[in-house]
This record gives C-alpha cells, sequence and structure tokens, in this order.
C-alpha cells in the first residue's frame, strides 16, 4: 500500500533484523527522497479487541469492571 501512495517500505519480521532495516531505510531515503515506512510485524495473530462493527467487536481479555481489576485507573470513577 505504501509504495501505491508513492513511498517506500521496509518490512521486518525478526528483532535482529530491526537495526539493518533502519539503516536500510536511511540509504532509501537518500537514494529516492521519498518517506520510508518500516513496517515492524510484532505477531501473527495480534491480541486486541478487533470487529467490522463497534457493538460486534471481539474481546481477549476481560474487561476492567471492578476496582481490583485495575485499581489506577476507575478508583476516581467509585
Amino acid at each position: 500500500m505504501a509504495e501505491e501512495l508513492g513511498c517506500k517500505a521496509v518490512r521486518v519480521f525478526n528483532p535482529e533484523d530491526l537495526a539493518p532495516a533502519l539503516r536500510k531505510a536511511q540509504g532509501m531515503l537518500a537514494e529516492f527522497g521519498v518517506p520510508i515506512i518500516v513496517e515492524v510485524i510484532l505477531e501473527r495473530v495480534t491480541n486486541i479487541a478487533m470487529g467490522t462493527e463497534i457493538d460486534a467487536i471481539n474481546e481477549f481479555e476481560p474487561l476492567t469492571e471492578s476496582q481490583q481489576d485495575a485499581p489506577t485507573t476507575i478508583a476516581h470513577n467509585a
């Protein structure tokens, strides 16, 4: 997608490849003079809430519902 918008992109899958990818991106910036996107793939399946509609979100972890769940975030609302 980035390249379709006139940018260049580098994709990284392994942590040890991040530094070389950043060096490559710097070289590409000097060579092409366009924005360079470094995409870091963290994991195949993310553990985040997902869904196409706001009322159909899939939660992978229980929501915070009591002060014991997250005392510093909802204590002020109690």
